[in-house]
């Protein structure tokens, strides 16, 4: 019996592989453009090599031959250009770590670490005043505000060309994101359920509404694609668009970002407060805090439609604060950011009867780090500008007024401290009425 060489050897089970396939529906091996990436032959290779070098094993060779109509694996013309399908590829983990997360954060159930991998399926949760970002080696961010979920779909650098395939997936709330310059066929895309939005080079934010499945783009700066399984809409600098079950809508310009009164003052008081004037068309603000100008490292934020953002528990330091206005539409727009300092520094004041006959004792408890002095106004309601007592820098935590005559008065405290970054700081506590009645 006549032996059959190598060459019609594999002559004869690619042409077997094609007729097995014909019995497969045509839509199950379709590749669409952004599926597969492409590959010129140069002289000596096959696709044995090019499985050895590019490929994670398995019956790539059949398959690759098959969607390139190849029935001669060693004999491919030099020159030709074959399509790879991206599942195919053999990869390594894109290197995505944890660079910043502030409050309940999870991944894949645990708390995270600072500087941890995260692998390709892990899903990530922040709670209410969570906050966590990510980053890649060569820059790219992501960074998910509270009441977020997501899912990192795919983290891939592929041996082919060291070409990067990333996709966020946003099942809940929000995520901004700063995408790397990419090369051709790379791919940097931020998903929901409803839509993909694929990116080159670019700032933008996605968010996903579980209750309702709206999907939101916000495109701050460069182009996206946004798309779903019908269509696709390209979205430029300043524009957001919203995609519903009933498909992509139209776009709309951003809102210009809020205006904050005073944003650079010290911040003092118990609470952190910030009055905010929204742009017309606006229904509520999104006002978040972060260490960083970059926002990388959020701590804090308040979504809110009566003009004012609040912040509690924030400890001592600098920060960067930014506002963004929201649409009806739900599409939030741009920001300004800009720095400030918090400094807890106050004291709690009261006044009670004192031993000494006739005397009032008037005492206070500093509030804030730091050696503390203190001023003390007394004046008679209705004369502000003279004062009956104007003591500055007093010790300890009271003094005592005698000899006050029956009337209303108007008294206050202030903290002093001296202060390396800003001099002398004094924060003067809320006027309180004191009645002396005859006797």
């Amino acid at each position: 019996m006549r032996m059959m060489d190598n060459a019609g050897f594999w002559r004869f089970s690619i042409a077997c592989l094609l007729l097995l396939a014909m019995t497969v529906p045509q839509a199950a091996h379709a590749q669409s453009a952004n599926s597969v990436v492409t590959y010129r032959m140069v002289r000596g290779d096959t696709l044995y090599s090019i499985d050895n070098r590019f490929l994670s094993g398995g019956d790539s060779i059949a398959a690759i031959a098959r969607i390139n109509g190849i029935t001669n694996p060693n004999r491919i013309p030099v020159g030709t250009v074959i399509r790879l399908p991206r599942d195919m590829l053999a990869w390594r983990n894109a290197g995505l770590v944890v660079r910043s997360f502030s409050g309940p954060v999870n991944i894949d159930g645990s708390a995270p670490q600072v500087g941890m991998s995260v692998q390709e399926g892990s899903v990530i949760r922040t709670g209410m005043n969570g906050f966590v970002s990510f980053q890649s080696a060569d820059g790219a961010t992501v960074a998910l505000p509270s009441n977020s979920h997501a899912r990192l779909e795919r983290a891939r650098i592929y041996r082919l060309r060291d070409l990067r395939d990333i996709e966020f997936r946003i099942l809940g709330g929000r995520g901004a994101v700063q995408a790397p310059v990419l090369r051709e066929e790379e791919r940097f895309r931020t998903s929901t359920p409803v839509a993909v939005t694929a990116v080159r080079g670019t700032q933008y934010r996605v968010a996903y509404d579980e209750t309702t499945g709206r999907s939101i783009s916000e495109i701050v700066e460069g182009t996206v694609s946004v798309e779903t399984e019908t269509s696709a809409q390209l979205a430029s600098q300043g524009f957001g668009v919203a995609v519903t079950s009933a498909g992509i809508g139209g776009l709309e310009q951003l809102l210009p970002a809020v205006t904050i009164t005073e944003p650079g003052a010290i911040q003092t008081e118990e609470i952190v407060s910030f009055a905010l004037s929204p742009p017309e068309g606006a229904m509520g603000a999104r006002t978040q805090i972060a260490r960083d100008a970059g926002f990388l490292e959020m701590i804090a934020q308040d979504v809110s439609g009566d003009g004012i953002a609040t912040f509690e528990g924030l400890p001592d330091g600098r920060y960067f604060i930014r506002s963004r206005p929201i649409s009806s539409n739900g599409i939030e727009g741009l920001s300004d950011t800009f720095s400030f300092r918090r400094k807890r520094l106050g004291a709690q004041a009261a006044v009670e009867a004192s031993p000494i006959a006739d005397g009032f004792r008037f005492a206070w408890l500093p509030q804030g780090e730091g050696i503390t002095y203190f001023a003390f106004q007394l004046w008679q309601q209705g004369a502000a500008g003279t004062p009956l007592y104007d003591e500055i820098a007093l010790p300890g935590s009271a003094t005592v007024v005698t000899g006050l005559e029956p009337g209303t008065y108007v008294w206050r405290i202030a903290a002093i401290q001296a202060d390396a970054e800003d001099g002398l700081l004094k924060v003067w506590g809320p006027e309180q009425s004191l009645i002396v009645s005859e006797e």
